[in-house]
């Protein structure tokens, strides 16, 4: 039996550009050998699908959308929560992909970017709130150490803050929430401060409060907030599949959410 997963994330990489828009058009070549006017159009089809979520106007777009309605935490929202009925006991920190550099040696491991990101995000929560930390973050395949793992070496290490909670066992959003909810309980904790990107922010919290955990939201570091203009942004980019694929990860999964009763 594969492992469901395993299935979830390669219906995933399927659906989301590149593979998506690709698909479509190989599909097209194959439907091309018995009806070529049908198969044109799928090849057009997945070409300027392609084309479109390459562009960096397009992908801003999409990100904006994504990130509606998130704010950076500010002291008076801090304030208002540390003064109310439920006030966090705790900085709960998300973890966002592992890179193995396979040609060290021995193979370095460390921190993706987005999760490196996350990490500088929440040391700067804990700061300005003096609350513990909790990093949150499983086992990559073919990986010796978890996400958590690393935040909490560079948390500690190279920012100078303690890491109470390490949890380590999670392999997607929905299972972050529900791992660190049984930590946080087992110490009398039902209230946090989730930091994770603004695009993420809205199902991550829904994920949590899912687990009956209040949640106070510090999102960062908006891709929809940029602002690029001229030729640029309507010329095709790395940078603006990366954004577009992001955006349509995150639509994708909230609505796999709503089927589960998640949000």
């Amino acid at each position: 039996m594969p492992d469901p997963f395993d299935l979830k994330v390669l219906i995933r990489t399927l659906l989301l550009p590149p593979a998506g828009p690709l698909l479509l058009a190989a599909a097209g070549v194959a439907l091309a050998v018995r009806r070529p006017r049908a198969g044109r159009r799928l090849v057009i089809a997945g070409l300027a699908i392609g084309w479109l979520l390459s562009l960096p106007a397009v992908g801003d777009a999409l990100a904006r959308r994504v990130e509606s309605g998130q704010v950076p935490l500010s002291p008076s929202a801090w304030q208002a929560a540390r003064d109310g009925p439920r006030p966090p006991a705790v900085v709960v920190v998300l973890g966002g992909g592992v890179v193995n550099d396979a040609d060290t040696e021995p193979p370095r491991e460390r921190l993706e970017a987005r999760a490196l990101q996350r990490t500088l995000a929440a040391a700067r929560v804990v700061r300005a709130t003096g609350l513990p930390v909790l990093v949150s973050g499983g086992r990559p395949q073919a990986q010796r150490r978890s996400e958590a793992d690393l935040m909490r070496q560079i948390l500690q290490d190279d920012l100078g803050v303690a890491v109470r909670w390490v949890e380590e066992r999670s392999r997607d959003t929905a299972e972050n929430a529900s791992a660190s909810a049984a930590l946080l309980r087992a110490d009398g904790i039902d209230s946090v401060i989730l930091v994770t990107h603004a695009y993420h922010m809205p199902r991550a919290r829904r994920a949590f409060e899912a687990v009956g955990l209040a949640v106070l939201p510090a999102p960062h570091d908006w891709h929809g907030a940029r602002s690029r203009a001229g030729l640029r942004a309507w010329l095709p980019s790395p940078d603006g599949l990366v954004t577009s694929t992001v955006s349509l990860h995150e639509l994708l999964g909230r609505a796999w959410y709503r089927l589960r009763g998640l949000a």
